[in-house]
């Protein structure tokens, strides 16, 4: 035998021991409390945060997420529209009350579609979004960069 082939191992000198075990974190078990089964851990932003200042970024929008309870929410939705931000209303506690669902919609449509400029998009049957002026809705992904012709997958 030449020297390289003394150098590489063979499977006669396998000697039955166990394979080497290597200490991976990932591997470790994980400690869980008895009362959750779940591992994973999620915070409530609005609980630890419920006033955080949001920094205004060139070109950034802030979308902020509420329930309308009744027509006592509606000014501060008008606010959020005037200040350049988007809000997406779950409405579902205010539709049982037909007159007041009404009147809340009319003044939102009023405000932000007629003086502000802006725009209210029905999400679902239970929630819209009202979006700034300079921003608009765009129906379906068939007009976006990203989307694909059906056809190219024939």
């Amino acid at each position: 035998m030449s020297e390289e082939g003394d150098k590489q191992t063979s499977l006669d000198s396998f000697d039955g021991s166990a394979p080497r075990r290597l200490n991976l974190p990932s591997q470790q078990p994980t400690l869980t409390t008895s009362g959750n089964s779940n591992p994973t851990t999620y915070h409530d932003m609005e609980k630890l945060y419920p006033d955080a200042p949001v920094p205004k970024v060139a070109g950034g929008l802030v979308i902020h997420r509420a329930v309308l309870h009744d027509l006592t929410g509606v000014p501060q939705l008008m606010d959020w529209v005037a200040d350049g931000e988007a809000v997406i209303v779950r409405m579902e506690k205010l539709m049982t009350r037909e007159v007041e669902c009404k009147t809340a919609i009319e003044k939102l449509n009023l405000f932000v579609e007629s003086d502000m400029g802006g725009q209210i998009i029905r999400l679902t049957d239970s929630r819209l979004m009202l979006l700034p002026p300079g921003c608009r809705g765009v129906r379906g992904v068939d007009a976006e960069a990203f989307s694909v012709d059906p056809s190219e997958f024939n």
